[in-house]
């Protein structure tokens, strides 16, 4: 029996990893309307805490069952499971106070610059190239995102204006990205996908705690909700275990294979399966710019795919 050959393996890699960027954002497309609905039952900081704590539960428990209780510890000093999880907390926190101070058309054209930024990181702590046909795909995202920003805009009245809140939107975005990182590197390449998402949104759980204290105190956070009826309770262990378990484990694995600038050109992709599940579950009809705006953006994720299944496989 022959072996396959190393170009065969790297472009079964690339797809693989392709697979999992889509299994993580269907999961995040989810979030959104769910998290649209979550937002009457709780406040946003308040709900960043109890999901992630949520999430550390519910992997502690798969971890557990799947793997012992030696897998709870971590294999890494504690200062850099502290330090990934302040990244992710930022994440949820910089991008809930970005959204708060500025409106959803601008927000939505920041967001769409997501590629970017994840890219400028990357470049920074790694120094490796772009990946094969990240700017030809970067265009077709920005073209895409603006269609469907655009067609927003006309149904809402909105406009594209600055208001502070946009640039912590940029940091939580490129938080977000070092985190993928980092988690790659810091952890051993056999350490489970399970183990590193627990550790993390464990250490995050705890900053989580912190900002919404810190918030409260300052009188931008309303008190915690513990009392939720049971339309909210089923959908924060939806959000808790699709978006946030298993769409970061799902992420994990695809960062780990092609890397956080493919997968930042992914993440454009979320908001295409949010207006699709919203469609289906929530009977929100999607405007036609945001169906042709989501095309093109899928047409610019697949481009990059395929020309990096094409370098891979010669």
């Amino acid at each position: 029996m022959t072996g396959a050959s190393p170009g065969g393996r790297t472009s079964s890699a690339a797809l693989v990893g392709g697979l999992y960027f889509v299994l993580a954002c269907v999961f995040w497309g989810m979030n959104i309307p769910l998290t649209a609905e979550l937002f009457k039952t709780f406040d946003p900081f308040w709900l960043g805490f109890i999901r992630v704590s949520l999430a550390a539960l519910i992997l502690a428990g798969m971890l557990l069952l799947s793997k012992g209780k030696g897998n709870l510890r971590s294999p890494i000093p504690l200062w850099r499971i502290m330090i990934l999880g302040g990244l992710a907390s930022c994440f949820f926190t910089l991008y809930n106070l970005g959204l708060r101070y500025t409106n959803t058309i601008t927000a939505a054209a920041i967001l769409a610059g997501s590629p970017v930024y994840g890219a400028v990181v990357s470049r920074f702590m790694t120094g490796g190239r772009l990946q094969k046909g990240f700017w030809g795909a970067a265009v077709l995202t920005l073209i895409g995102a603006g269609v469907a920003i655009y067609g927003r805009a006309r149904a809402s009245g909105q406009s594209f204006h600055l208001q502070g809140g946009e640039i912590l939107i940029v940091l939580g975005i490129s938080a977000w990205a070092a985190y993928s990182i980092l988690s790659v590197r810091w952890f051993e390449a056999e350490t489970p996908q399970l183990r590193r998402t627990f550790l993390s949104l464990g250490a995050a759980s705890v900053w989580l705690l912190l900002w919404w204290a810190l918030a409260y105190a300052v009188g931008i956070a309303g008190p915690g909700n513990f009392n939720p009826d049971g339309t909210a309770l089923t959908y924060l262990l939806l959000t808790a275990f699709l978006a946030t378990v298993m769409g970061i484990v799902a992420w994990g694995h695809g960062v780990a294979r092609l890397g956080v600038s493919t997968g930042m050109m992914w993440q454009n992709t979320v908001p295409v399966f949010a207006v699709l599940i919203s469609l289906v579950f929530f009977s929100v009809i999607p405007l036609p710019e945001q169906v042709l705006g989501g095309a093109i953006v899928l047409a610019g994720v697949v481009y990059m795919q395929w020309q990096q299944i094409r370098e891979q496989a010669t």
